[in-house]
């Protein structure tokens, strides 16, 4: 039986199974993960589509909705003392929450319904973005408000692709309906303003793990907004040399740590584990690190504690090689779709020019300052042993493998395999005891033999650590799971769509180049 664990932007299916990492896109039609969301679809309009916009909500709810959305922020940022200005004693925050759950209970029932429901938190994800865009005298000092008040004035400009107001309503939501009804009572309303509060006072466990730590969707919710908690963001500053907390408390919709498990070592002895460090931005930045391996899988975003001695890019797309620059400059080895190699040699001359020349410096006086770029092109079937010196921690060399992937017609794309060069015995050795053995190469000794593939017991194989989809369709996996599947445990695969399974959608996502969810399920 396969284990599956959900997190909002990625999804690990352990044993022969699926790593998805989902980027919420404002066409998709899905709240978020629930434990009724596939078992009960329900449809749900994104608020961005074309619909009748509501009407603003009277003043007095107004002020209510922007009261909860000052104290949402406050809290989101670790100013508690803010938030009890803001919104005042226990009978205040009752009176607050009770008058905004019935200005929008407009059948009068005691429970909002779904369109009920998300035009409130559509109305306070507004609120919440409006205010972070006005910011405060003291923004400068606060290293959680300052990205987020530039990312919010972006998102009033429409000048962002992410339809933040979107998902900040959609995850709200999901925080809010704890039952998985899709409808809100007034104490889910108030306890939604609770687990903010509590996530504030995380501690470390015995073992020096976070306990309590921002758990989805309410990290995804901070990251929607560009927000950083300070718990975090001290807890992410003072271990960032520890790769249990490399991933704590970075920016994105997801900032969790996984770890994949390359042998177990018996009772009592700590298994040979590996990290998954996910990274990323919706629609804006995607990156993957395995930090022991020294390898990342796209290069879309940089953080200083991770430096990779080689980058996996799947394809050229800005969300995917926006940090490229930064990695190679470091001394990184990139291997990119053949098609592409060109124009990312282009890229990274451009930004050394940007950065270190002038109008007037040739592309070949940048390579003679700066030396060549170790940009290597790749394409199906190709396969690569890393030199020793771009990669890092396996005391058994590291290998790619390189697949072709289907994306957006006219964008060359690639998927890769890490796996490990390892030693076994011959077959014809496994069944024989040490003394055996030994008594077999005294023999080939004594009789004269000299040649090493008459000496040698054992053969090399490849062990497939992990493989890497990027951006691609479902095709990959149906038309090639024999050469995928029995020979990588652990899979990442995109999911960028959520939504009940229809023939359109596989359509849209197809033409898209990208996977929604429900294609990844045995049978579909």
């Amino acid at each position: 039986m396969n284990s599956i664990l959900f997190f909002t932007t990625l999804v690990l299916l352990d044993s022969r199974a699926v790593l998805s990492f989902t980027t919420f896109h404002s066409q998709h039609k899905c709240i978020g993960l629930s434990s009724k969301l596939y078992s009960t679809p329900t449809p749900i309009t994104p608020l961005n589509e074309e619909q009748e916009q509501p009407s603003l909500p009277p003043a007095d709810i107004q002020q209510s909705l922007q009261s909860l959305a000052s104290t949402t922020l406050s809290l989101l940022s670790g100013d508690e003392n803010a938030a009890a200005h803001l919104l005042g004693g226990a009978s205040q925050k009752r009176h607050v929450v009770t008058n905004v759950f019935k200005a929008y209970d407009v059948c009068e029932s005691g429970t909002l319904s779904l369109e009920e429901a998300r035009s409130l938190f559509a109305d306070l994800a507004r609120s919440m973005v409006l205010e972070l865009s006005k910011g405060s005298s003291g923004d400068e000092e606060n290293e959680s408000v300052s990205p987020a008040k530039a990312h919010a004035q972006r998102v009033l400009a429409d000048d962002e692709a992410g339809n933040t107001i979107d998902r900040v309503a959609k995850k709200l939501l999901l925080m809010a309906d704890t039952d998985g009804d899709g409808k809100i009572n007034l104490q889910e309303l108030a306890q939604l303003f609770e687990t903010v509060f509590e996530a504030n006072h995380s501690e470390l466990g015995s073992d020096g793990a976070v306990s309590g730590t921002f758990p989805q969707p309410l990290r995804a919710l901070a990251g929607s907004l560009q927000l950083l908690p300070p718990r975090e963001r001290a807890i992410a500053s003072e271990a960032a040399d520890r790769s249990s907390l490399w991933n704590v408390g970075v920016p994105g919709d997801d900032h969790s740590l996984r770890r994949v498990v390359l042998e177990e070592n018996g009772r009592g002895k700590k298994s040979n584990t590996l990290s998954l460090v996910g990274l990323g931005l919706s629609a804006d930045a995607s990156a993957y690190f395995l930090p022991e391996l020294g390898i990342a899988l796209d290069a879309g975003l940089h953080v200083s504690s991770l430096l990779p001695k080689t980058v996996l890019l799947t394809h050229g797309h800005r969300d995917h090689i926006g940090a490229l620059p930064v990695h190679m400059s470091k001394g990184a080895m990139c291997l990119v779709p053949r098609p592409i190699e060109p124009l990312v040699n282009k890229f990274l001359l451009a930004e050394a020019q940007l950065n270190y020349g002038d109008a007037s410096q040739t592309d070949e006086e940048t390579i003679t300052a700066l030396g060549k770029f170790d940009v290597v092109g790749v394409d199906d079937g190709f396969r690569i042993m890393l030199p020793k010196n771009k990669y890092m921690g396996s005391p058994t060399p590291i290998g790619i493998q390189v697949f072709s992937a289907p994306h957006k017609e006219g964008v060359p794309a690639c998927s890769y395999g890490v796996f490990r060069q390892k030693q076994r015995l011959k077959p014809e050795f496994q069944e024989m005891s040490k003394s055996e053995i030994g008594a077999f190469l005294r023999e080939k000794r004594a009789a004269g033999s000299n040649e090493d593939k008459d000496l040698s017991i054992t053969e090399s194989y490849d062990e497939g650590v992990i493989f890497y989809t990027g951006d691609t369709t479902i095709t990959l996996l149906r038309e090639r799971w024999k050469e995928i599947l029995p020979n990588y445990k652990y899979i990442i695969h995109e999911v960028t769509f959520l939504g009940p399974p229809s023939s359109d959608l596989d359509a849209s996502v197809r033409a898209k180049g990208h996977t929604h969810y429900a294609q990844l399920h045995p049978g579909y």
